[in-house]
């Protein structure tokens, strides 16, 4: 096996589904709520204007949630670590990792669950019911970030980290042609 095929590492981690039901049950209520007032003729007025507004933006967010953070993609590729609940995503440059290491989640250090921030510039990106991952040092825009990210086999996700690292640290053979 060449490095190449070491330092590529693709994941996808789904949210249990008890919580894509309970998501999903919360949406039917708003709408069969709206429904009901639309069907009583009660939607307008001042207070009925409100409350269509308030489960229309409820029902918005509960969607934007469902669509966007109920699968964490995880990927090392092309000397990126990247890692992305939907639209919302980031990528670290394996050449600023400082350390990674396989770890257990603690989520009291990160503040959470999901896409959390602890203190001292911790992050995380995990979901619930994943018990490891990877915990990632590096230095981004002169600071010191560490970022937890969930994986079911967090000691694959590492082994392909380092072989990225090793590629950046190995000395290039240059070849000069005569």
């Amino acid at each position: 096996m060449n490095r190449d095929d070491l330092s590529n590492y693709k994941e996808t981690l789904g949210a249990p589904d008890w919580l894509r039901w309970t998501l999903l049950a919360a949406l039917l209520l708003i709408v069969s709520t709206i429904g009901v007032r639309i069907g009583s003729g009660t939607i307008g007025g001042g207070e009925g204007t409100a409350a269509w507004i308030a489960a229309l933006l409820s029902g918005g967010a509960l969607l934007f949630v469902y669509w966007n953070f109920l699968t964490l993609e995880v990927s090392v590729a092309g000397g990126m670590f990247t890692f992305a609940y939907g639209i919302v995503r980031h990528t670290v440059v394996i050449g600023q990792i400082e350390s990674v290491e396989s770890d257990a989640y603690r989520w009291a250090r990160y503040g959470g669950w999901g896409y959390s921030r602890g203190p001292l510039g911790r992050r995380a990106w995990s979901m619930l019911g994943v018990k490891t991952g990877v915990v990632v040092v590096v230095q981004e825009s002169g600071k010191r970030r560490e970022y937890f990210v969930s994986s079911h086999v967090p000691l694959k996700l590492e082994e392909a980290i380092r072989a990225g690292m090793a590629e950046k640290t190995e000395p290039q053979n240059h070849v000069i042609p005569e």
